[in-house]
């Protein structure tokens, strides 16, 4: 638990803090310690270097780290199953991603009245699903825990992009393309989140919507074209493109993928003699432009998806304090977390 702000005994500081070979010297608690970007002391305000009191121990939590920064690349990515990228579960399960500053002391299993931060400095991708699905949830932790979510320089975390919806078929309209999905949610109130210069948490993009199928009758002749695919949205991972509508020579486009650097781009409507043709896929979203519906033909194209949220809320009564030096896209103020 936090240290007392008044009286102050070596019991108290022993209990945040740990001890050594069972005494307090006040000494072992002078720590500089780096974390990715981050150089922490034991606890905010202790002095790193210097002299050191009882008065510098009060009212002071213990820091503790959850790495997002290391440079294992299967631990940045959601879309494999892998629980971790709720940071709770990552505290749990993985010993030697959390750093208990100082190495006195064991990772608490009640983070009650201790300061636990979600460090990231690396980029975080996600899973595609939805706007509600975020690449890295807080999780939910004890209450009493101070919990911080830091977005270094070098941090980005990216929602995942839109899927671009399927051509039409043989007489159907296009199908809509996918929402993106979020970046980050946050499950515990009271959270803080500081992005630092250079640090980014955006939004996945829609997924361009399915172009849709052409018909044409005349003389007893009846000629029917596909629709081309919905392009993919801008997000990691990407949108995958929408596959073709098949119909009459299947001679429709399929919609490309989209990626971490730009949208998916629509397939081409089929060609059925020069007499009909399918519509156009729609081109997938990306940073600054909406996801495009497909084009109709004699029948709709399907809507573009929409874009996710940088940052959301489990729900209403949630509520953090954003700090940021970096750059946000997307929106933060919609609830509902997956």
């Amino acid at each position: 638990m936090t240290t007392p702000s008044g009286q102050i005994s070596a019991q108290d500081i022993k209990n945040e803090f740990g001890e050594v070979g069972g005494t307090v010297p006040l000494g072992s608690y002078r720590v500089s310690q780096n974390c990715g970007e981050l150089n922490l002391a034991i606890g905010d305000g202790v002095p790193q270097s210097g002299t050191i009191s009882f008065d510098n121990m009060r009212n002071k939590k213990l820091n503790i780290v959850v790495d997002y920064y290391g440079d294992n690349p299967n631990l940045n990515r959601t879309d494999n199953g892998d629980n971790t990228m709720n940071a709770k579960n990552r505290y749990v399960n993985q010993n030697e991603r959390v750093k208990v500053i100082g190495g006195l002391k064991s990772k608490p299993s009640d983070t009650s009245g201790h300061r636990v931060r979600i460090h990231i400095n690396q980029d975080l991708g996600g899973k595609k699903g939805g706007k509600n699905v975020c690449a890295l949830r807080t999780g939910s932790w004890n209450s009493g825990t101070s919990l911080i979510v830091d977005v270094g320089g070098e941090g980005r975390i990216f929602g995942g992009g839109g899927d671009g919806g399927e051509g039409g078929n043989d007489l159907d309209a296009g199908n809509a393309g996918q929402d993106g999905a979020s970046a980050l949610g946050i499950d515990y109130n009271g959270t803080t989140v500081n992005v630092a210069s250079g640090g980014l948490i955006r939004c996945g993009f829609g997924g361009g919507g399915g172009g849709g199928s052409g018909r044409q009758q005349d003389k007893g002749s009846d000629r029917r074209a596909g629709g081309g695919g919905g392009g993919g949205g801008q997000g990691f991972p990407g949108g995958a493109g929408g596959d073709r509508g098949r119909a009459g020579p299947d001679n429709a486009g399929n919609g490309t993928a989209g990626d971490l650097s730009e949208a998916g781009e629509g397939g081409g409507g089929g060609d059925n003699a020069g007499e009909t043709g399918g519509g156009t896929g729609g081109e997938g979203g990306g940073q600054g432009e909406a996801a495009d519906a497909g084009n109709g033909s004699s029948f709709g194209g399907g809507a573009g998806g929409g874009q996710g949220s940088a940052i959301r809320k489990a729900s209403g009564s949630v509520n953090f304090t954003l700090n940021n030096n970096g750059s946000i896209v997307g929106d933060t103020n919609q609830t509902g977390v997956s």
